[in-house]
């Protein structure tokens, strides 16, 4: 089978291994999965990321006037939530749509996102499937009138889990973790992910704060920017991992990493996250003001 995968992003040229969040990372082990019986094709489509606006505008602009002019190839088109709002359906073909989440909030332009995913919901009756990573998810299509959503779970390489006590020593030593005081992850460090709120909640507390990523952080807060295998390193030795999203999360997988490793989660429960916190019985934190407490008495405890 052909199958054609329409992908959209903010790269001026997109390379898989670039591609680190959670939804990218689900549907890289997708694709893995499809390549070894079929020919998969990635179509991929830049959104634009000039640092101008009005060139990024410009880009955007040409990105949906390049799917609206999408034709097909394939016995099967693998589709994103941009792919959805703007690329044809070819009735004579099957048609899958992939959602993760819909946050209107992520975006700088609220307003268009809004009537994107107004539209999205009305075009994703037209596929033959709609994928979504989380019962919470299935729920917010359903309720818009989807009537063929499937649940498939995120998935997760055990084997790369596993770590000998000399190698965490290690990566203490190369890091600088003294091993005395707890260490707290506060997540990604992206605005939307709520690090910068847990930290103003938990500040005075002693420990050391973790963020991860290209991004630059307020002063008191370690960042690190690490392989794969070494950010599993930091889940394992932290005492506490928070995953306080400010926004309805597809599932999660840094908290599901971290509830392999073994290690504690506390996280705000927002969108898929909800529930994967619940079932793996960790704490759920609504607002930031209780994130203190929550987390001095899972410390002391």
């Amino acid at each position: 089978m052909k199958i054609e995968w329409l992908l959209s992003g903010t790269a001026r040229e997109w390379r898989e291994e670039e591609y680190k969040d959670g939804g990218a990372v689900y549907e890289a082990y997708v694709r893995k999965a499809l390549r070894e019986r079929h020919n998969v094709a990635i179509l991929y489509s830049s959104r634009g990321s000039h640092r101008l606006k009005v060139i990024r505008i410009v880009q955007f602009a040409s990105f949906v006037v390049k799917n609206l002019r999408r034709r097909y190839k394939g016995d099967l088109i693998i589709r994103d939530f941009f792919s959805t709002v703007f690329a044809p359906f070819d009735t004579r073909r099957k048609n899958i749509v992939i959602l993760h989440h819909l946050d209107p909030s992520s975006t700088g332009y609220r307003f268009l996102y809004r009537w994107m995913t107004r539209r999205f919901l009305r075009r994703m009756r037209l596929a033959d499937a709609i994928i979504v990573v989380s019962e919470y998810w299935r729920n917010v299509l359903e309720k818009a009138g989807a009537t063929n959503v499937m649940v498939i779970n995120n998935s997760f390489d055990l084997d790369k889990f596993e770590f000998t006590s000399d190698e965490l020593l290690e990566f203490r030593k190369k890091w600088g973790f003294d091993g005395q005081r707890p260490v707290i992850y506060l997540g990604n460090a992206r605005p939307e992910k709520g690090y910068l709120e847990a930290f103003e909640a938990l500040n005075g507390i002693d420990a050391t704060f973790v963020a991860t990523g290209k991004s630059e952080t307020p002063k008191g807060i370690h960042r690190l920017f690490l392989s794969y295998t070494d950010y599993l390193k930091l889940l394992k030795i932290s005492s506490v991992v928070l995953t306080m999203s400010k926004f309805d999360e597809g599932w999660c997988r840094t908290a599901h990493e971290a509830m392999l490793c073994g290690t504690p989660v506390i996280g705000s429960g927002r969108g898929g996250m909800g529930e994967l916190l619940l079932k793996g019985g960790q704490i759920i934190c609504r607002d930031f003001s209780s994130l203190r407490p929550a987390l001095l008495e899972l410390i002391i405890d």
